[in-house]
């Protein structure tokens, strides 16, 4: 082989007297970003060892110590792995019933300590109308020759509900009715509200001879009109009755009625001048207002003198407010803020869910809803859009109202009927009661909090690992803080240990399925150890400058 002489510049003669630029230089860059990496992996490598050394959990420290055989780690590192797998499987267990069922309801039978609220007892006459007032209305309104259908759409009015507004329409087209626009319209078109006060029967005029506790009181002081979803009514022990009305105003704040346990009696008893149209009674909380939710307890056609109930109460304890709301699965009085209520109420929840649903479609809301702010009662003509979305307003599934912690249910126990052999056929009085002196009521209270959480947590996890909150710190320590901290201050310490494990001849991977106690492995074989440059080229060979002759 011959070698031709090359032609160098005296500068190139001289560089190349250094043997130290006879080889390529390596990226020095790509050195530094590698060196950083590697020192980062190899402290983490380290501070491995170091915590399954050190660390108090049951059975680490077996699987990182070398001169144990493999079958004794891998027994060790088994039991871990399903110690491990048994906390997860059980903490998941733990954290479900958690969230789904960590309260309990039970008895409070301490009821010698108890004021108990008498429940407010809502009368809605089918025919409320005063057909005198009906008559002198019309006159005023339309004078001698009224439209046909005065009367009816004023009593259709009166008697306003979701299952009856579907007629809104029959009203509409009629414009001696509603009027061709609001500025001819009639003064019921505009205003039904005020329309149905002029127009329903006064409460002198409806209830006589009242009864509480069984002492005679006034029946006008004792109930008061009130617009509910099921039309005008009357109302006994009811916070949403009308504050004012066109025939008297109530200035005295409300004061519940309660009743105790020596009282003569537990009831309050009204007699009608009505006797010839059914009247429908509906027993609940005093908070609450007679709607959607809640069915009729009795439809009252004289027949019945007396309608006798029990009560449900219960009553969240304050531990729970730990808790989310969909974990307890009801909202605190105080909880949330309404805009047609003072305090939460699941009833309250819902009505202005449909006042808000009405107040979307039609900009309005129908005129037996209390009067809100920012919230406009709807004429006759807009009572048509609210018939047309009825479906949607009243869709209960488009309401997320979850029940009130404290709330209380009364259901009728039993109806008294009259002695047809010893009067009359019918009463026109009726009498509602407590069946019996409430003597339980319900509680609900906290099962399983944040503290019994904690603690079944650590009880399970040091029951199968010997895991504890001081473990888990150091868990993060190991590798976070001190992994980073050795990186930079034990970086040539690291540099050595990494240089040595990959100098470490690897050890032979024997694939046979013998097991190695029958058959251990052969010794593995001491090879010379190789310092391989990294990232350096094999030098091309050069004559020696001055060579002009072939090397022999």
């Amino acid at each position: 082989m011959k070698i031709h002489p090359q032609l160098y510049s005296k500068n190139q003669r001289k560089g190349l007297r250094n043997r130290k630029n006879w080889f390529t230089e390596p990226d020095v860059n790509q050195r530094q970003d590698d060196g950083m990496f590697s020192l980062l992996a190899t402290s983490l490598r380290h501070q491995t060892k170091e915590f399954f050394n050190n660390s108090t959990l049951h059975g680490v420290r077996y699987i990182a110590e070398k001169e144990r055989p493999f079958c004794e780690k891998f027994m060790w590192f088994s039991f871990t792995a399903i110690g491990a797998v048994a906390t997860c499987i059980i903490i998941v267990s733990l954290w479900e019933k958690f969230q789904t069922n960590p309260t309990i309801t039970g008895l409070d039978t301490d009821f010698h300590n108890w004021d108990v609220p008498f429940p407010a007892v809502t009368i809605c006459d089918r025919n409320p109308i005063d057909e005198e007032l009906l008559s002198e209305y019309i006159n005023t309104i339309w004078g001698t020759e009224p439209p046909a259908k005065a009367d009816e759409m004023l009593k259709w009015l009166s008697t306003l509900s979701y299952q009856s507004i579907a007629r809104a329409s029959e009203f509409v087209m009629d414009p001696e009715l509603v009027g061709k626009s609001d500025i001819d319209a009639s003064i019921p078109a505009l205003h039904p509200k005020d329309a149905v006060f002029s127009i329903v029967r006064h409460c002198e005029n409806a209830f006589y001879d009242c009864e509480w506790k069984g002492d005679s009181e006034e029946c006008c002081d004792l109930v008061a009109p009130v617009f509910t979803e099921m039309g005008f009514c009357y109302a006994f022990n009811s916070k949403h009755a009308e504050k004012s009305w066109p025939w008297q105003t109530q200035t005295d704040q409300f004061s519940e009625a309660y009743i105790h346990e020596t009282d003569s009696k537990w009831s309050f008893m009204f007699n009608s001048y009505r006797n010839d149209s059914t009247i429908d009674i509906f027993i609940h909380s005093t908070e609450e207002m007679a709607g959607l939710e809640q069915s009729i307890q009795h439809s009252w056609d004289r027949r019945v003198e007396k309608v006798s109930f029990s009560v449900k109460h219960t009553y969240t304890t304050e531990d729970a407010r730990q808790l989310s709301v969909r974990q307890r699965r009801c909202i605190f009085a105080d909880e949330q803020r309404l805009e047609t209520s003072n305090i939460y109420t699941y009833t309250a929840c819902m009505r202005q869910c449909r006042m808000q649903r009405s107040r979307s479609y039609c900009k309005c809301v129908p005129h037996f809803y209390p009067k809100t702010k920012g919230y406009r009662y709807c004429t006759v003509k807009e009572l048509e859009c609210i018939s047309k979305h009825v479906a949607a307003i009243t869709d209960v599934t488009r309401c997320n109202c979850e029940l009130g912690c404290t709330h209380t249910v009364y259901e009728v126990e039993k109806l008294t009927e009259i002695d047809i052999s010893k009067g009359p056929v019918a009463t026109n009085s009726l009498e509602t009661e407590f069946v019996s002196w409430p003597m339980v009521r319900y509680k609900r209270e906290v099962l399983f909090g944040w503290v019994d959480l904690l603690v079944s947590f650590g009880g399970i996890a040091g029951l199968f690992l010997g895991f504890s909150l001081l473990s888990g710190v150091e868990l993060v320590y190991y590798f976070t803080l001190r992994a980073c901290c050795a990186a930079v201050r034990d970086a040539d310490t690291l540099r050595k240990e990494r240089a040595e494990r990959l100098a470490r001849p690897k050890p032979p991977h024997d694939l046979s399925l013998v097991p190695w106690w029958k058959q251990p492995p052969p010794p593995p074989i001491s090879r010379p150890l190789k310092v391989r440059p990294k990232d350096v080229k094999p030098s091309k060979y050069s004559p020696p400058p001055g060579y002009t002759e072939y090397l022999p």
